[in-house]
């Protein structure tokens, strides 16, 4: 629970100590009425000093504390040998039952002490332990304790010591037999003890602590539970989860946990090690269990109306205490309900919850919830009292994969009452869904990829969906592999039909990311292709160490670099002196510091030549600038180069085609009627042609069988045009026929994603101008093929120069060959 804290020292406005009664007898002394007063003296009962020090408190300092006996408020005072005690109204009967509390006690409880008594399941790792200093203390008159009420915790504390690195988003536990441990209680006096009289069968620590989190060391990080006593019969499962969606369950082994007692126990935190992201919505706890139904209980900080606008002001660390209907949610939308406030946005920069409530569920990385709703332990996506449009879910990305990786992800789901939409699944940025299964069969058979993005989706006819939203749910688990995931790659959830009036809306819960194999390297060759944007100008104020890191986490054996030269300043687009340009002369240092010990440039006539880096001996054969045609050059430049892999002699054409709508060198003013004539796509067709005549189709290398050409071509495919719709003799066309019509090279991206169900996107839009060409012989040898999207090449524009990105406008290509195959 969240509970403001506050000091108790100082007086309580409106209680006075009672008048002195003269004599009373000394501490330790059966009681004695004088002047109609008994004295007691306050104690804490020894278990209390281990109760409150779980809690980082002292137990004994009654400072500014009050003592209410029988209904009566009395300040506490301490006497000259530091004493702490009041005078209070004799009883004729000798009963006396007392509460230690501070002003600030009641948000514990409602109309006194001893009912409606908060044992917290929404706890936070600072806030409730401070607050628990505000926590009631009981005690109750005996003869053999005389003048002296030993006042006891009617709770217990469970502490998990949680050692380990990194730090701590949520600690949830659950007790696996049902048993209440967290709700609302009644203290009896007779008794001495809590009754639970309703609640929930787990407990939460938030430990997001406004974005900071809770630091892990080798020592252990005590993690501290307020909790109701309990048998503990069957122990508790406890789930712990870091600030960076690692987690791991453990459990607390079986045994009482008693009042005024502290359980203490060690935990390890050493997550499996293929698992590589986890949310299990630990931290939402607001709101109805919509999942269990109405004869739940469940918990929000008031019992207003969500609706699909409500809560907007609540504080994310606010305790939730007041009972809520199943339906009720613990928030209104998070984000806007209008896509272009959110749309490229993430939700820590763009949300209609509190700046509060999206720290405090660690949402502030989350791409999209759009139209998504907090209810107890569970996220809705595109529900919401009478919504008819449906919501997006995308998650941060899924950092802790290294390299490339085969994944699957598991994840339960439910359909709405009444759902009339399917669910779109996909994978965004990188990622190649392989298959894809509900409640263990088969559902489906095409993983469509386009742009950057592979889908699949969960047909409503295939589970059930609920009748009722009061009735009780049950989950579905579906489970989908993927090839090709990087640390960039996050999840997507959706309505399929963004254009249908229906309920789209779903529930989704533990969102479990496991690898499958990492590193994934199939062949015995990598080749790596990227444009890099005038010279890696992002990185380069870096020394181009994000530059060298991303190159070594792919570990090619060949590079080939488009825009390879040094152009502007640092954050600039000035202009940079040529005898201050550290490329091209630099790429030997740079190659070398990413393992190529080769590296060649090819023609250079402009600012961006294309650079080839390889770990095997290169050997130039010749740099193409000029063409036979006067005036007319390969105006980014070409090379045909060789290398050299352990005896095997691979053929290299590199290229870049001119890039502009209208003609090579025609004047500003003509340049509109240039682009009218299509003269920028006659020109590139000009330059292919020269190029390919020069080398793939020159009588001089018509013995050679291993080509391989590549590089940023400015131009669309007639392979692609299923997905493009050009017409047949759209110039866009052009420069790609050539290739394709008068060679026999295979486009590498386009054989392993074949038409018509997948078409990828090379750049920051949706353009695929970037192409990979084999021939047949290297083309039978390719073992995997993706164009990269990772969190480092995630484009974003330029905060320095908006219409460049970081790092580059264009993504990078990798291809895996099996030489020995």
């Amino acid at each position: 629970m969240t509970v403001l804290a506050f000091s108790c020292k100082g007086e309580l406005e409106g209680d006075k100590p009672g008048t002195n009664p003269g004599e009373p007898s000394p501490k330790g002394s059966p009681i004695s009425v004088v002047d109609g007063k008994v004295r007691f003296y306050a104690e804490a009962d020894e278990a209390s000093f281990a109760v409150r020090g779980a809690m980082g408190l002292p137990a004994d300092d009654f400072t500014g504390c009050k003592l209410n006996v029988n209904g009566t408020d009395y300040i506490l005072q301490p006497d000259s040998d530091g004493n702490w005690y009041a005078d209070v109204e004799a009883m004729s009967n000798e009963t006396y039952n007392a509460v230690l509390v501070t002003r600030y006690s009641g948000q514990w409880y409602g109309s006194s002490a001893y009912k409606d008594l908060a044992v917290p399941f929404s706890q936070f790792w600072s806030g409730t332990k401070t607050s628990f200093k505000n926590y009631p203390r009981y005690a109750s008159y005996s003869a053999a304790t005389g003048n002296v009420l030993t006042f006891k915790d009617a709770v217990a504390v469970l502490e998990l010591k949680v050692k380990g690195s990194g730090s701590l988003s949520s600690v949830k536990v659950q007790s696996p037999a049902g048993e209440i441990i967290a709700g609302k209680a009644v203290y009896y006096p007779s008794k001495g003890s809590l009754q639970m009289t309703e609640g929930v069968d787990f407990a939460v620590v938030n430990c997001t602590e406004n974005g900071n989190f809770v630091p892990l060391s080798p020592e252990g990080t005590s993690v501290a539970f307020v909790l109701a006593p309990s048998s503990l019969r069957s122990g508790l499962e406890v789930t712990v989860c870091s600030s960076d969606h690692r987690m791991m369950r453990t459990s607390v082994t079986p045994g009482a946990l008693t009042a005024g007692s502290v359980l203490t126990q060690t935990i390890d935190f050493s997550p499996e090690p293929d698992l590589v992201w986890y949310e299990g919505f630990d931290n939402c706890v607001w709101g109805g269990n919509i999942m269990g139904g109405e004869k739940t209980k469940a918990y929000s900080p008031d019992g207003a109306a969500m609706g699909t606008t409500g809560g907007s002001t609540r504080d994310g660390y606010s305790g939730a205490y007041t009972p809520v209907a199943c339906t009720n949610p613990g928030t209104g939308f998070i984000q806007s309900n209008t896509w272009s406030e959110v749309s490229g946005k993430r939700v820590g920069t763009s949300h209609v919850m509190s700046d509060s409530y999206v720290a405090s569920r660690a949402f502030t990385d989350w791409r999209y919830l759009f139209r998504c709703q907090e209810y107890q332990g569970v996220l809705a996506v595109g529900s919401g009292e009478g919504n008819k449009a449906r919501g997006v879910m995308q998650t941060p990305p899924i950092t802790n994969v290294s390299g490339l990786a085969d994944i699957s992800v598991e994840f339960k789901f439910c359909f709405q009452d009444g759902a009339g939409d399917n669910i779109l699944l996909q994978l965004v940025n990188a990622g190649h869904i392989t298959s894809l299964k509900v409640d263990g069969k088969d559902a489906a058979t095409s993983f469509p990829y386009v742009g950057s993005v592979s889908q699949a989706g969960i047909d409503r006819k295939t589970v059930t969906i609920p009748a009722s939203a009061l009735e009780p749910k049950t989950w579905h688990t579906a489970t989908l592999t993927a090839t090709n995931a990087t640390d960039g790659t996050m999840l997507y959830f959706a309505g399929s039909d963004p254009n249908s009036a229906t309920v789209h809306g779903f529930y989704l819960d533990d969102i479990t990311v496991r690898r499958i194999a990492d590193n994934v390297r199939k062949g015995n060759l990598r080749l790596l292709y990227w444009n890099i944007q005038n010279g890696m100008w992002a990185d380069q104020w870096n020394n181009y160490d994000n530059f060298v890191a991303f190159v070594k986490k792919y570990d090619p054996d060949i590079c080939v670099w488009c825009e390879a030269a040094s152009i502007y300043k640092d954050y600039t687009n000035s202009a940079q002196s040529s005898s201050l340009r550290f490329l091209p002369s630099g790429w030997a240092s740079i190659a070398a510091r990413y393992g190529h010990n080769y590296s060649a440039l090819g023609g250079h006539r402009d600012n961006y030549p294309q650079e080839i880096t390889s770990r095997y001996p290169i050997n130039t054969l010749f740099k193409i600038t000029n063409t036979d045609t006067t005036e007319k050059p390969v105006t980014h430049g070409a090379a045909l180069h060789q290398v050299n892999v352990n005896g095997r002699i691979l053929h290299f054409v590199t290229c870049h085609m001119w890039p502009q709508s209208y003609g090579f060198n025609v004047a500003s003013a003509k340049r509109d009627e240039s682009t009218a004539k299509h003269e920028g796509d006659y020109y590139r067709q000009f330059e292919m042609e020269y190029i390919v005549s020069r080398t793939v189709n020159a009588a001089a290398y018509s013995g050679v069988s291993d080509w391989i050409l590549l590089g940023d071509l400015n131009s669309r495919s007639r392979l692609d045009n299923w997905y493009l719709g050009y017409p047949d003799d759209d110039t866009r066309l052009l420069t790609q026929d050539v290739v394709l019509n008068k060679t026999a090279l295979k486009d590498v991206i386009r054989e392993w994603y074949p038409a018509p169900a997948n078409y990828l996107s090379s750049t920051a839009g949706s353009a695929r101008i970037d192409y990979v060409y084999a021939s047949a012989p290297l083309m039978d040898q390719v073992v995997n093929a993706l164009i990269i999207g990772d969190k480092w090449v995630d484009q974003v524009p330029s905060v320095y120069v908006p219409s460049y990105y970081d790092p580059s406008d264009h993504r990078p290509i990798l291809i895996d060959f099996d030489l020995s195959k």
